[in-house]
């Protein structure tokens, strides 16, 4: 089993961005499958982006938004089907965790439990809000 490579997103020549938005087509994130939606995700102020690479090819992706202080918020992880199990998703998530420079970090799902589970958390009750309600 090939090892993954946890790296900083780079937005260099669009590759990194083009590999997330055909990994969102895989994993059915529609609204990450435009290759410029994805790179202003990754860049946003207080973005924090890194990826998973095995054999060169891009596996995983995940994104935090946080204050550099107190709190951050982790928007987005995915691993490819062929990939999970491997611990890619958790490793993400630790590595954009440290990058926010946050004390703690909240997170919204409708999947994935016991990933998220696997860290010290409290389990709290969130909403998803959207402009114009």
């Amino acid at each position: 089993m090939a090892t993954a490579d946890i790296r900083p997103y780079r937005d260099q020549d669009r590759r990194d961005a083009e590999a997330i938005a055909r990994l969102s087509t895989t994993v059915q994130w529609p609204s990450l499958t435009d290759a410029e939606v994805v790179h202003r995700v990754c860049t946003a102020p207080g973005a924090e982006a890194y990826v998973a690479d095995v054999d060169g090819e891009l596996v995983g992706w995940a994104q935090a938004l946080g204050d550099g202080v107190l709190q951050s918020h982790l928007g987005f992880v995915a691993v490819h089907p062929d990939h999970r199990g491997r611990g890619i998703a958790r490793l993400l998530v630790v590595a954009v965790f440290q990058a926010t420079g946050t004390l703690r970090m909240d997170l919204i799902t409708d999947s994935a439990s016991g990933l998220y589970e696997s860290f010290s958390h409290t389990r709290m009750q969130g909403f998803r809000i959207y402009p114009g309600a």
